[in-house]
């Protein structure tokens, strides 16, 4: 593999480019960099002998490929090939090409196993499509030009199946699968005739205004243009990352609101005294700066800083909030990266003569303005996310940014709204939260449910004819109900209501790391599904009794080649470090259908759900699922770690897996290297097939586990991503229990335990009803294991297995 090496002025940058490309690459991907001078590299500069240290240090037989960025770097680069010897000196490339834009396309062709000159190439072709964007005098080229004397673009037109549209999330993941590919994409809303823009533009994605429904016309020309196409049209289908179907809350049921009525955000009931955050105006610096350049230099110092510290928030709350609450960061850390933000904060220094922060400011402010005129109103709600990156960055350049203040006491946060920065810093005297603007869907609200505080939104309405000296207030985050200064008597019913809620809150929390044990003696295990090793930490910390399903495809997304063994065994080392003896169920990469793996270069399918999914894909793959079982096997070594295959539809394909993992431990005895043995191996449920043969699985099987969302969907014939059919998606149809009970029943006639990993399992209710069809584990997210654990303390197994056969009669 081609080595990478980044030789720039600022150490930040350097630093920051590094990490842009080795998330676009993967990390196998040899790069080092040479940056900065003086003290702990602080100071702007560089250095022959540091450069020279650095190709040494990526050099191989592929050679190595050298990026710099201006002036005296060229001249440092050249003296560190002096350093070199005659042999080093013939495997080194000097690049010509854009340091930023020309390092993401080196590393990603390097990562994908290109010679020097295919790296050379390809990062050069990204200044070429800078050129072809810019047009000749620097202004964004018609589309008419960028086209004349290239080749005829190819084209496809997908209908958005997401619930609110391309927002920010799915809107950064088209963007990153896009940046992948040697292609110029761009993107038209055919429905109200938008467009066409970059698919690299997070703002100009955000201006087609894509609404669920709507149909998108993808364009690309290019070596990539047809498999980036057929890459991209896949992932718009499958929702880019979002959930497409999404079953109606228990909680919060769907109810008529005026239009003025808060909203509710996050189920919560709260008493306390209001307290009103200040909105402090932003103090900017009004100098003009006598260096334009300098200011630039500046700004993306700036935007570097800023995406560090994005990339540290994000790691922490992948730890203490799961991995899709930190994706709303990396949707936000885009907004950097977006080249239609950043053009116009270099015009406003360039020619308007401002310094980078009131540049900045200027930028951010016009293109949330942009979001808050939009119809839609998910998408107005991304301006909140442009502000509050603006605030980042401004706070790199200096500029002090308003902060939520620590209230005098316990009591109610009322905020025009919150930025997710803010979120994370809430103080804990916050008893709740009402924005009297923002909705359910903003950003502010999914952390606010994930971190369980009770909110509302859209209150402002509440606000405009009350006093509110020493004003106190109640409301249900459940249900948007609010109460300002409720006379006594409803006060004391209110109170009488939050004494028993948190109570009940508070003892499922005490009783989280006890057994759950039926009034009459049935003891059920409560295990945690978990998407990262980073997770582990908080299940332990809501009381898991083991992990139920570790999903280890998200190893496999979002990257463009396949995570090699050693990665993956320090991901499986960390999940049994963190687990102990614990039951740890690893279920091998399920790729296909609605996780897509572009890499894998699988074949287009009419019905995705009923071709290459799960243990087809492994069995097709033998040499990447040998990798992935041999380091699931080194990774468990002195825990308690079992395998489990999802997607069997056959006896033959179970033994078919037993085989392959025999060989992956067959492969590290002859070579020594100590790993767990044996393991026990099972079997995922989601195929009607795999019910009606389920007395030969369990015959060969060591366990079973439910999964009930896509059960449910083959059951009842209902694609689980079409939302005209979420009807269908209900572990609770008397045809969906009773495959439960068919495969229970000759489970434990071989004295097999049966799990259920599945949606179902965090339903309350629908969890009871699993224990009543005869169902040993339930594996749920792990917010939810204190109150399962209670509602399962609560019941009698008897009277569940009389509500569970009722229950199949409907």
């Amino acid at each position: 593999m081609v080595g990478i090496v980044l030789v720039s002025h600022s150490r930040a940058l350097a630093t920051a480019v590094k990490e842009l490309v080795v998330s676009m690459a993967g990390p196998k991907l040899q790069i080092a960099i040479a940056a900065g001078a003086g003290e702990e590299h602080s100071e702007l500069g560089t250095n022959g002998v540091e450069i020279a240290e650095a190709i040494t240090s990526v050099m191989n037989h592929d050679g190595v490929f050298v990026l710099m960025d201006i002036g005296s770097a060229l001249l440092s680069t050249d003296t560190a090939l002096s350093l070199l010897d005659d042999a080093q000196r013939s495997r080194v490339r000097y690049g010509a090409a854009p340091f930023v834009e020309g390092a993401i396309a080196a590393g990603v062709q390097a990562a994908l196993g290109g010679s020097l000159d295919e790296v050379d190439r390809e990062a050069l072709g990204a200044l070429g499509q800078k050129q072809r964007h810019f047009g000749v005098d620097g202004e964004a080229a018609p589309v008419a030009e960028l086209q004349a004397g290239a080749p005829a673009a190819r084209t496809i037109r997908v209908a958005v199946p997401n619930p609110h549209g391309i927002h920010a999330r799915p809107a950064a993941r088209f963007i990153r699968e896009a940046a992948a590919f040697d292609a110029e994409i761009q993107v038209s809303n055919i429905t109200n005739t938008r467009g066409p823009v970059s698919a690299r533009s997070l703002t100009g994605l955000a201006s087609l205004e894509v609404l669920e429904g709507n149909e998108i016309e993808i364009s690309a020309t290019g070596p990539d243009a047809e498999v980036a196409l057929r890459t991209l049209r896949k992932s718009v289908e499958s929702g880019l990352g979002d959930s497409i179907a999404e079953p109606q809350s228990r909680t919060a049921p769907a109810r008529y609101e005026p239009d003025d009525a808060p909203v509710p955000v996050s189920g919560g009931l709260v008493i306390g005294p209001l307290f009103f955050a200040t909105s402090a105006a932003i103090d900017l610096p009004e100098n003009r700066p006598e260096d334009p350049e300098a200011e630039v230099r500046r700004l993306h110092e700036a935007l570097a800083a800023a995406r560090s510290a994005i990339d540290a928030e994000q790691a922490a709350l992948r730890k203490s909030l799961g991995r899709n609450e930190a994706e709303i960061f990396e949707a936000q850390a885009m907004v950097l990266e977006d080249p239609a933000l950043l053009r116009r904060a270099e015009a406003s220094i360039h020619e308007g003569r401002e310094n980078a922060a009131l540049a900045w400011a200027h930028a951010c402010h016009d293109v949330a303005a942009e979001y808050a005129h939009l119809e839609d109103e998910y998408l107005r709600q991304r301006a909140a996310d442009i502000r509050d990156i603006g605030a980042r960055v401004l706070a790199a350049l200096g500029v002090a940014r308003p902060r939520v203040g620590d209230l005098p006491q316990p009591g109610i946060l009322v905020v025009d709204d919150l930025a997710p920065a803010e979120i994370m810093t809430l103080p804990e005297a916050v008893l709740g939260v009402i924005c009297l603007q923002g909705g359910r869907t903003s950003h502010a609200a999914i952390l606010l449910r994930a971190r369980g505080v009770p909110a509302i939104a859209r209150a402002q309405a509440a606000f405009e004819h009350v006093l509110f000296e020493k004003a106190v207030a109640a409301f249900d985050g459940a249900t948007g109900e609010l109460w300002i200064n409720p006379d006594s008597a409803h006060m004391e019913t209110l109170r009488a209501r939050a004494k028993t809620e948190r109570v009940a809150a508070d003892e499922a929390a005490r009783l989280s790391h006890e057994g759950a044990v039926t009034r009459d003696g049935h003891a059920i295990h409560v295990y945690a599904n978990l998407g990262s090793a980073a997770e582990a930490a908080l299940a332990l910390e809501r009381g898991a009794d083991g992990v139920g399903l570790f999903r280890t495809e998200f190893l496999f997304l979002d990257r463009v080649a396949a995570p090699d063994e050693e990665e993956q065994f320090d991901c499986f080392r960390r999940l049994c470090e963190a687990m102990g003896t614990r039951p740890v169920i690893v279920r091998t990469f399920d790729v296909g259908g609605d996780k897509p793996a572009p890499y894998l270069g699988l074949a287009r399918e009419a019905n995705p759900f009923l071709g290459m999914r799960g243990i087809r894909v492994c069995l097709e793959r033998p040499e990447l699922f040998q990798t992935h079982l041999r380091a699931i096997l080194r990774g468990g070594l002195g825990g308690n770690f079992r395998i489990m295959f999802p997607m069997v539809a056959e006896v033959g394909e179970l033994r078919a897996g037993r085989a392959a993992v025999e060989e992956a431990h067959r492969s590290l005895d002859q070579a020594g290297v100590a790993h767990a043995w044996p393991v026990p191996v099972g079997v995922m449920i989601e195929v009607p097939s795999a019910v009606i043969m389920g007395d030969q699985l369990a015959e060969e099987a060591d366990f079973f586990s439910i999964g009930t969302n896509d059960l449910a969907q083959y059951v009842l014939a209902a694609d689980r991503g079409n939302p005209n059919l979420t009807r269908f998606q209900n572990a609770q149809h008397p045809s969906v229990m009773r495959m439960i009970v068919l495969i229970t029943t000759e489970a434990h006639r071989r004295g097999k335990q049966v799990g259920v990993c599945g949606e179902a399992a965090g339903d309350t209710w629908t969890a009871q009803l699993m224990i009543g069809l005869g169902v040993d584990e339930l594996s749920v997210g792990p917010a939810l294991i204190p109150g399962i654990k209670a509602a399962i303390r609560a019941a009698r197994k008897g009277d569940l297995e009389a509500l569970a056969a009722k229950a199949q009669e409907r």
